[in-house]
């Protein structure tokens, strides 16, 4: 799939930029100042954001439920397994042999017809255009930082 556009306004995403949104990175100004209208989400990837909780808090020092209420602040939209289930068994097929864990994330992509938001380059070749969060800090903030 040739890339939709570089300043996508619905992006499914990954793991790895709520974590980093929650750790305090750059990820956490494209959720609240970029003009994406839905950041679609596998409850999948809720879940295991939520096992990764209790640990980040001990790194940062602080309580486990202040980073649980980060998370609900953030403007993540829930997708139920069944929202996406037709399109499991290709997403499978185009990833599953390189990281199982990206089979929701890659099947919600595919259904809704959305980049993913990752910095894993699993998704490379999938048949989803994938941006990283640097690629999407320069589409809509520019190389300067600054809001376009």
């Amino acid at each position: 799939m040739l890339p939709t556009s570089r300043r996508p306004d619905r992006l499914v995403v990954d793991t790895n930029p709520i974590l980093a949104a929650l750790l305090g990175g750059q990820a956490r100004r494209l959720f609240f100042e970029a003009p994406i209208r839905e950041f679609a989400v596998p409850e999948t990837v809720l879940a295991e954001v939520t096992e990764h909780l209790p640990r980040l808090a001990l790194k940062l020092g602080m309580k486990p439920t202040l980073l649980h209420y980060a998370l609900d602040l953030l403007p993540l939209r829930p997708y139920p397994p069944r929202a996406y289930r037709a399109s499991v068994v290709a997403a499978r097929k185009q990833i599953a042999d390189r990281d199982p864990g990206d089979v929701d994330v890659l099947a919600l992509a595919l259904r809704l017809d959305v980049p993913v938001w990752s910095n894993d380059r699993d998704f490379e070749g999938t048949g989803v255009e994938r941006m990283t969060t640097a690629e999407l800090l320069s589409a809509f903030f520019g190389p300067s930082g600054r809001s376009r």
